[in-house]
C-alpha cells in the first residue's frame, strides 16, 4: 500500500476518535477568533445566508460554513447511506404518523431557533466560540444545553419504553 493511499484511508475511510474531532473544532475556533477577529456558530450562518434573499451585505465564508454541514455529512456517507424516513425513538413516540412526526419536528425546529436567539447564539456558537473566549454566560448556557439534553433524554427513553 504506497503512502497517498494510507493516508485516505486514515483520513476518510476510518473513523476518526471523538476526541480528535473535538480538538480539531476546538482549534478551528480559536485561529478563526485569533487570526480573523470571526465568530464560529451556525445561527449566525444562517442569517448570512438568508441576507442574500433580502439583498443586503454577508459574510461569504460563513455561507459556505452552512452549506458545508449538509454537504460534508453527505460526502461522509458515500457508500454507506440509503434513505429513510425513519427517525430512531421519534417513531415510536409518534406511533409512525408521518403528520406528528412532521409537526414535531416543526415545532423543535421552532423552539429551537427561539432559544438561539433567546441564549445570543445556537449551541454551537455558545458552546464552542463562547467557552473558548471565556465568556460566562456561555458557560453557563452550555452547561445548561447539556442538562437540558440530558432531562429530554431521560423522558424520552422512559416514554418510549
Amino acid at each position: 500500500m504506497n503512502f497517498f493511499h494510507q493516508v485516505y484511508l486514515n483520513l476518510f475511510a476510518n473513523t476518526w476518535h471523538w476526541a480528535v474531532a473535538g480538538v480539531g473544532i476546538g482549534l478551528t475556533a480559536l485561529a478563526l477568533a485569533w487570526f480573523m477577529g470571526k465568530r464560529l456558530g451556525v445561527t449566525g450562518g444562517f442569517v448570512d445566508a438568508c441576507s442574500i434573499v433580502t439583498s443586503s451585505a454577508s459574510s461569504s465564508w460563513k455561507i459556505w460554513f452552512i452549506l458545508g454541514l449538509p454537504l460534508g455529512g453527505v460526502l461522509a456517507t458515500i457508500g454507506a447511506w440509503s434513505w429513510t424516513l425513519t427517525y430512531g425513538r421519534l417513531d415510536a413516540l409518534v406511533y409512525g404518523s408521518i403528520w406528528l412526526k412532521a409537526g414535531w419536528l416543526f415545532l423543535s425546529g421552532i423552539l429551537i431557533g427561539f432559544g438561539a436567539r433567546w441564549a445570543g447564539g445556537c449551541t454551537s456558537g455558545n458552546s464552542i466560540m463562547g467557552v473558548a473566549l471565556g465568556s460566562k454566560m456561555s458557560i453557563l448556557a452550555t452547561l445548561a444545553f447539556i442538562a437540558a439534553g440530558v432531562i429530554v433524554t431521560n423522558i424520552l427513553f422512559k416514554a418510549v419504553m
